[in-house]
């Protein structure tokens, strides 16, 4: 059977928008990864700063700007969309300063396990963030400062 040009024409014009839109999706993804790979390495030096300083108000402020990008991960799941790893780093490492920051605020045994949790988190956060450096394309970095940081309390 042979098709008219005009068929194919209409056939080409509907794949037009749609490889497109494609494109336009993956673009805005690798963006998006990009920014939350640059959040999360960010906020990964403020931790480290903040704990190494033993400044609970600081770790606060860092556990609510990955609060934001823990909730956008959150909507893209629920969208039907999967967690990347950064994403998965960005939990642990908001876990990492929250346990730090009441650490801090606490004394005795309570501090002792908040710690415990804080070190458990951090070796979490190391493996995540590698897997996110990977994920983005990143160089394969260390990320145990958050670890060793979290020793000298």
């Amino acid at each position: 059977m042979r098709l008219s040009n005009r068929s194919v024409i209409v056939k080409g014009l509907a794949f037009g928008p749609a490889a497109f839109v494609l494109a336009f999706g993956a673009a805005t993804a690798a963006s998006a990864a990009s920014d939350v790979y640059r959040s999360v390495t960010t906020a990964e030096a403020g931790v480290v700063k903040a704990i190494t300083a033993s400044d609970g108000k600081a770790l606060g402020r860092t556990t609510a700007s990955l609060g934001k990008l823990i909730e956008d991960a959150l909507k893209r799941h629920q969208g039907g969309q999967g967690a990347t790893a950064c994403d998965v780093a960005a939990h642990s490492l908001a876990f990492v300063a929250a346990s730090a920051a009441e650490a801090l605020a606490n004394s005795g045994e309570a501090k002792r396990l908040l710690l415990d949790d804080a070190k458990a988190a951090a070796a979490d956060f190391a493996k995540d963030m590698q897997a996110c450096d990977k994920q983005s394309g990143q160089k394969m970095g260390s990320h145990t400062s958050v670890e060793k940081a979290l020793r000298a309390l």
